[in-house]
């Protein structure tokens, strides 16, 4: 009897997800339901460092080759307003710090850094008073992931 049952059993296992429907038509990904596709993409990365100068951040981040880039962000793109191009995200306790690249219909839109906001963490860092970063004219990333 007990034979006859887990043979049962066995069987019903093998049949059902033989008789299952899909729940996607097929031709659309599950996550496009036309109207609610985002225009905006993102890429995050690692960072090792963060520089600071008067009038900028020099950010010092890892790409997919593992090599270590550099980009320079102003610090008037962290100014509140429509246009604002530079926010900051408090990273939680135990991750490691990354910069989130984000991208509106294929063009540069915002940066986040994701930090510990006190300037006591070992990823912030000083520039020499001397350096020298000329931020006029710029008005996008060009970031190599």
């Amino acid at each position: 009897m007990k034979k006859i049952i887990l043979a049962v059993l066995m069987a019903a296992c093998m049949v059902i997800p033989a008789l299952a429907q899909s729940s996607s038509s097929g031709s659309t990904p599950i996550w496009d339901h036309g109207d609610n596709v985002s225009e905006i993409t993102y890429h995050s990365t690692p960072i090792y460092s963060i520089m600071q100068t008067k009038d900028a951040y020099v950010v010092f981040y890892q790409t997919q080759g593992l090599k270590v880039e550099t980009v320079v962000i102003p610090k008037d793109w962290q100014k509140a307003g429509d246009d604002k191009k530079l926010y900051f995200r408090n990273k939680a306790p135990g991750l490691d710090s990354y910069m989130t690249v984000c991208f509106k219909e294929g063009s540069f839109h915002r940066v986040i850094l994701t930090v510990n906001p006190s300037r006591l963490d070992p990823i912030w860092d000083v520039a020499p008073s001397y350096t020298k970063i000329d931020v006029s004219g710029i008005d996008s990333l060009d970031v190599k992931f």
